[in-house]
C-alpha cells in the first residue's frame, strides 16, 4: 500500500506548512534582531542618519568628530566677526568684545554651548527604550531632525553696539515742540525721520545661527513718523494756562528740600504722548539732571557691621548703617504727573531704604563664631597696567570685612556695588564694532577669580562660575578662574558653615589675597586634577585686523596677544563630616584668540542713493540722512 502525504482531512499537509511558516519567520525574526543588533552596535557612539545640526548632517559620525567642525566654525565667526551692513555701512562685531587694555573687559556676546548642543542631538534615538529608539531611528530617517543650538546672545549689548556703530546715518524723527519766550507761545511743526530696525537685526542673527548662518546681516532705513504732531496739540496748549499759574513746586527729600522755580518748569516743559493723548509734561532728561544734586544729597551707601583680623583676633572697625537712595525715575513721575495736573503742592520724592544685613549689635564674635581661617584664594596680576591695577585695589578694599550669613547666598557683584567714577574705578577702552568706547569694569575678573578659588578651598558650594572667555595669564592655571561683568554673570556661592563668614581681603606686591574666616566643621575638601587637566588645546589663527575710525587711515596699533584655545576640567568633592558627599565638575572651554590689531579706517564717501528707507513712503531727497566724513 502506497504512503500518502496527508490523509483525507488533510492534517498532515496542513502541519508541515505550519513548520515552513514558523521556520521562515523564525529566520525573519534572527535576521531582524541581528539587523537591530548591527544597528544599535554601530551606532552605539555615533549620531544616527537624520540627524543634523544647522547644515551639518552628522549621521555616521561621533561627538569628537562632529565637536571639531563645530569648533572650526566658532573659529571662523571669531576671526571674520559677525557682520552688520546698512547704508553702504558695514562693521564686524566680535562675538567677544574686544578691551585695548583689559582682558576683564573682554564680554562676550555670543557663547555656543557645544557640549549641550551635541548631547542633545545624541539624544535622538539612544534613549535607552529599544521600542522607543527603532520608531525615532526611523523617523529621523524619514524625515531628518535639525538641533537647535544651544547658546546665549547678549541681545541688549549687541543692540547697543549696532547703535554705536550706525546711529550716525539715522534722522530721528522730531515731535511737535513748543517754544515760550516771554509771552510767546509757538508751536513748531513735527519732522518725519528715518531709523533702523536694529532689534529686528538681532533677530535674524538668533535666526541665522541656529542654521549656522553667519553671513552678513543688511538693514535698511525705514521711514517713521513722530508719534506727536502739530495737529495733536490743541488741548494741551489749552492747559498751559494752568500750568504757567504755577510760580514754583518745593521737593521734600530726607528732611531736606529744594525749590524748582516758574522759569525751570517753563525751560522744562515739553509734548508728552499720555493715555492715547498729548500733554504737557515737563523733560525727563532735564529734571533727572537736577534731580543729581539732590540724590547726591540723599543718598547713603548701606554698611552692614565689618570686622577685620588684628593680631589674630577678630574687632569690629565699621558699624552698621541703612541705606538710602533717591529713586530719580519714580520721583520724576511724581514731579510730572503734579505738572500734568497743574498742581502747586509740595512733592514727596521716592527715596528707598535698604537695611544694612548685618547690624552692629550683630557682630559679637562669639556669637558669630568667627574663630579661624577656613579658606583661602589667591591670584597674581603681576604685569597689569596702572589702571587696572587701581580698579583692583579699589574691589578689594570694598570687600574688605563683609560679613556673610549662615545659608546665605552671596553674590559677588552684589557686594561690590556700583562700578563706576562715583566709587573710585577708572575707565579702559572697549572695541564695539569699530568704534572705541570707554567703559568701567577692568580688573574686576581678579576679583571674581580670587573670590572663586577662596570659596572652592574653603569647601562651599559653588552656584555660579563663568570662566573667561580665553586665558589670560592673570588666571593661570587655567579653569581657575571667574569672570564677572555686571550686570552678568556673578560670581555666587552659599555660606554652608552654619556661622557666619568673614571676608577679608589685601594685596601683597602683586599678589590678591582672600580670606574666609568662620568655624571649621571638618569638611574634606578635594579638586581632582589640581591643577586642573588641559586638553583639546588648538591654535589661535591668522591675526585679526578690526578697522577703526579711532585711528589715522592705515594706522596700526596691536591690542590682544595671540592666545590658544583649550578645554580644561576638574571635579570639586566636599566629604562632610556627617559622610555626605557633594561633587561639582567644572569644564571650561577657551576660544582660540588670535592676535587683534586695530587699524585706520580708510576714508570713503557714501553716496545718499544708498540710503534709501524701506517705505513705500519716498521722502524728499533733502530729508535724507547725510555721512559726514569723520575729521582726523
Amino acid at each position: 500500500m502506497t504512503n500518502k502525504p496527508f490523509d483525507k482531512s488533510g492534517k498532515v499537509k496542513s502541519k508541515k506548512g505550519w513548520l515552513i511558516v514558523a521556520a521562515a519567520f523564525f529566520i525573519l525574526v534572527l535576521v531582524g534582531a541581528g539587523l537591530i543588533f548591527w544597528v544599535e552596535t554601530s551606532y552605539a557612539q555615533r549620531f544616527y542618519p537624520g540627524v543634523k545640526i544647522g547644515y551639518l548632517k552628522i549621521g555616521g559620525q561621533t561627538k569628537d568628530q562632529v565637536l571639531d567642525q563645530l569648533k572650526a566654525i566658532e573659529g571662523n565667526v571669531q576671526t571674520k566677526g559677525l557682520k552688520f551692513s546698512a547704508a553702504g555701512k558695514e562693521v564686524d562685531i566680535n562675538p567677544i568684545m574686544v578691551s585695548a587694555t583689559d582682558p576683564d573687559l573682554a564680554n562676550p556676546i555670543l557663547v555656543f554651548d557645544w557640549e549641550k548642543t551635541l548631547d542633545s542631538a545624541f539624544a535622538a534615538g539612544h534613549s535607552g527604550n529599544l521600542f522607543n529608539d527603532l520608531v525615532s531611528q526611523f523617523k529621523l530617517a524619514v524625515f531628518q531632525k535639525q538641533i537647535p543650538i544651544s547658546y546665549s546672545l547678549n541681545y541688549p549689548e549687541l543692540v547697543n553696539i549696532l547703535q554705536a556703530n550706525f546711529a550716525s546715518l539715522e534722522k530721528p524723527p522730531l515731535g511737535a515742540q513748543l517754544k515760550i519766550q516771554g509771552k510767546e507761545i509757538e508751536v513748531i511743526g513735527e519732522q518725519s525721520g528715518y531709523i533702523f530696525e536694529y532689534q529686528k537685526a538681532v533677530e535674524q542673527l538668533a535666526k541665522n545661527i541656529n542654521n549656522l548662518d553667519f553671513s552678513p546681516i543688511s538693514f535698511e532705513l525705514k521711514f517713521q513718523e513722530p508719534q506727536i504732531k502739530k495737529a495733536q496739540t490743541g488741548s494741551a496748549v489749552n492747559s498751559l494756562e494752568k500750568i504757567l499759574a504755577i510760580e514754583s513746586i518745593k521737593l521734600i527729600a530726607d528732611s531736606q528740600e529744594w525749590e524748582i522755580k516758574k522759569e525751570e518748569l517753563v525751560n522744562w516743559l515739553e509734548f508728552q504722548f499720555v493715555n492715547g493723548e498729548v500733554v504737557l509734561g515737563l523733560n525727563q532728561d532735564k529734571v533727572l539732571e537736577f534731580l543729581k544734586p539732590v540724590a547726591e544729597a540723599v543718598n547713603i551707601e548701606v554698611q552692614d557691621g565689618k570686622m577685620k583680623i588684628e593680631n589674630d583676633r577678630v574687632t569690629e572697625f565699621q558699624a552698621s548703617q541703612d541705606g538710602k537712595t533717591l529713586d530719580s525715575e519714580a520721583s520724576y513721575q511724581k514731579i510730572n504727573s503734579q505738572v500734568i495736573t497743574g498742581e502747586a503742592k509740595d512733592i514727596e520724592l521716592v527715596v528707598i531704604v535698604q537695611p544694612a544685613r548685618i547690624k552692629t549689635a550683630d557682630t559679637d564674635v562669639t556669637n558669630l563664631g568667627i574663630k579661624e581661617i577656613i579658606g583661602r584664594g589667591t591670584s597674581n596680576f603681576a604685569g597689569s597696567p596702572k589702571n587696572r591695577r587701581h580698579n583692583i585695589a579699589v574691589g578689594a578694599a570694598s570687600l574688605n570685612g563683609i560679613l556673610i550669613k549662615p545659608d546665605e547666598e552671596f553674590s559677588l557683584l552684589k557686594a561690590l556695588g556700583p562700578v563706576d567714577g562715583e566709587h573710585g574705578y577708572k575707565q579702559e577702552l572697549v572695541i564695539k564694532g569699530d568704534r572705541t568706547i570707554p567703559e568701567y569694569g577692568g580688573g574686576l575678573c581678579q576679583i571674581g577669580t580670587t573670590t572663586f578659588r577662596a570659596a572652592l578651598y574653603s569647601g562651599l558650594p559653588i552656584t555660579k562660575r563663568q570662566n573667561h572667555s580665553y586665558r589670560v595669564v592673570y588666571y593661570e592655571p587655567a579653569g581657575m578662574d571667574a569672570t564677572i561683568y555686571n550686570p552678568a554673570p556673578d560670581m555666587k556661592f552659599i555660606n554652608d558653615t552654619g556661622y557666619y563668614v568673614l571676608f577679608t581681603t589685601r594685596i601683597s606686591g602683586d599678589t590678591l589675597i582672600f580670606e574666609f574666616y568662620g568655624t571649621k566643621d571638618g569638611r574634606q575638601i578635594e579638586i581632582s586634577p589640581d591643577p586642573p587637566s588641559i586638553f583639546n588645546i588648538s591654535s589661535p589663527g591668522e591675526p585679526r585686523y578690526i578697522e577703526t575710525e579711532d585711528l589715522k587711515p592705515g594706522e596700526k596699533k596691536k591690542i590682544e596677544t595671540a592666545h590658544k584655545g583649550a578645554d580644561t576640567y576638574f571635579k570639586y568633592t566636599v566629604t562632610y563630616p556627617n559622610g555626605e558627599v557633594k561633587e561639582q565638575e567644572f569644564k571650561s572651554h577657551y576660544v582660540a584668540w588670535p592676535e587683534v590689531w586695530l587699524v585706520g579706517k580708510e576714508l570713503t564717501a557714501t553716496s545718499t542713493d544708498e540710503l534709501t528707507p524701506t517705505d513705500q513712503t519716498t521722502p524728499p531727497a533733502e530729508d535724507l540722512p547725510v555721512v559726514e566724513t569723520p575729521s582726523q
